[in-house]
């Protein structure tokens, strides 16, 4: 469930590059999408009653309840057709299904209830129930989810499984109340809008993927959609029209050996759907983030606090923008940003980015009172420079001995540390850094002016 945000919006860009990546092993290279075309065209409705219980009990066409038996099934077809009817339900008990199918059609009548309990998905799994699943089929339409699990206790572990989705909010891994996926080799497509390939849901999902490759192409429909914790390695993914990761408020994200590829909003986008919290976090290893539209950032913040950590990562950007922070959030319809005047309720990002062994160029871009801290360890390097994108916004930004920065343009630093103090390590091309002499931060400068190599200097002042 994406908490909504009904505010008044300002448009972005929408142009894209084309697509860097290839998949293979895509579900919509086999399936006909001309077909489905209308379903994904149906826009998620959550502008009805906030539901946080559920009104009826679950309806499946096939039940396993109860047992104190493991159970094993094997190429069996599970099918349901009705609308808010799940295909399969298991419910406190222990499955092993194998070689399996799932068919779904029906729509949701309440995403709330499709959020938070897995009402109408082709697989659900509740109560602490412990589910196994070795090859499985799975294919969906008018907006139902693929894999489901609920409840703290409850976990699924999936290999080998080929997804397929059309229709909104048809999630393919799809975790919630504490619940536990854990998926290998897993092949999604999804269609429609707000479908993201591997997410968490209120109050926290926590999910696991490794050696997968994933597709969306609806509006809103990231890779990754964190509300708990996404673990993922060795993931090829290309959103067509959403960032690779979406995350709302104190959650965690885990990325490595992966290739990932956004093309709408941002590479990745971290806000806070109610009010600004701390504890936001992710990581990415051995990973390459591709943004294609030109008005788009690699990494995007709005109203939160968090920490980002990029090591041997690559950031490739249409735009020249590395980090965009902002006073702001994305809006119920996922593919605006809410405008600074829209809600005075927000409060501006405080983002730290910690570099290592990575070679990065593009800037930092903050707007309305933001903070961008940037530190360089480990030999990187960047090339590029700070930007205030509207109002005022502060930077601080630090290097070891081993990494070094090649200036584009003249910068504005409230704080700025280097332990090499000669600051050999950052090359002008003639352009200079304006530090603020009254922050504590630059006091091992003494308010003194440092030529730089390349002919700009370091000194005390503003832009």
């Amino acid at each position: 469930m994406y908490l909504p945000v009904n505010y008044p919006i300002a448009a972005l860009a929408l142009a894209k590059l084309s697509k860097a990546i290839t998949l293979t092993g895509d579900p919509s290279l086999t399936m006909d999408l001309t077909a489905d075309a209308a379903d994904n065209a149906i826009l998620a409705d959550y502008d009805i009653t906030v539901v946080d219980y559920l009104f009826t009990a679950l309806v499946a066409t096939t039940e396993y309840n109860g047992s104190s038996e493991d159970t094993s099934v094997s190429d069996l077809t599970f099918t349901a057709t009705l609308n808010d009817t799940d295909a399969l339900l298991i419910n406190e008990c222990t499955v092993t299904l194998t070689d399996c199918k799932v068919v779904k059609h029906g729509y949701s009548s309440n995403l709330f209830e499709a959020s938070f309990f897995g009402v109408n998905s082709a697989l659900n799994v509740q109560n602490s129930s412990t589910v196994t699943i070795n090859t499985i089929n799975v294919t969906t339409h008018n907006g139902a989810a693929n894999i489901y699990a609920w409840g703290e206790g409850t976990t699924i572990n999936v290999s080998d499984a080929w997804l397929y989705s059309s229709g909104p909010a048809a999630h393919g891994l799809y975790a919630a109340e504490y619940g536990t996926i854990v998926g290998t080799n897993i092949r999604h497509y999804s269609g429609g809008n707000r479908c993201s390939s591997f997410a968490g849901d209120s109050p926290a999902g926590y999910v696991t993927v490794s050696d997968s490759v994933a597709h969306t192409a609806g509006i809103g429909s990231g890779i990754f959609y964190a509300l708990g914790t996404i673990t993922a390695s060795n993931v090829t993914g290309w959103a067509e029209n959403a960032p690779v990761l979406f995350m709302d408020g104190e959650q965690t994200a885990t990325i490595s050996n992966s290739t990932l590829e956004a093309g709408l909003l941002g590479g990745i986008v971290v806000f806070s759907s109610s009010e600004i919290v701390s504890g936001a976090t992710v990581k990415f290893t051995d990973t390459t983030l591709i943004a294609t539209g030109d008005t788009m950032p690699a990494l995007w913040f709005g109203n939160i606090i968090a920490d980002i950590t990029l090591e041997t990562t690559t950031l490739t950007t249409a735009s020249g923008v590395l980090v965009s922070a902002n006073y702001s959030q994305v809006t119920q319809a996922f593919d605006y940003y809410a405008d600074y005047s829209d809600n005075s309720a927000l409060s501006p990002a405080q983002v730290t980015v910690t570099v290592i062994d990575s070679d990065l160029t593009g800037d930092l871009v903050a707007y309305n009172e933001s903070t961008i801290s940037w530190s360089l360890t480990e030999s990187s390097s960047w090339t590029g420079t700070t930007s205030i994108g509207y109002g005022s916004a502060y930077f601080a930004v630090s290097l070891d001995a081993t990494s070094s920065w090649t200036l584009t343009a003249d910068t504005c630093l409230e704080n700025f540390t280097d332990s090499d103090t000669t600051v050999s390590n950052v090359a002008s091309a003639g352009f200079s850094i304006y530090y603020d002499s009254t922050s504590t931060a630059n006091d091992w400068l003494d308010g003194a002016t440092i030529s730089l190599s390349g002919g700009g200097s370091l000194e005390p002042g503003s832009c």
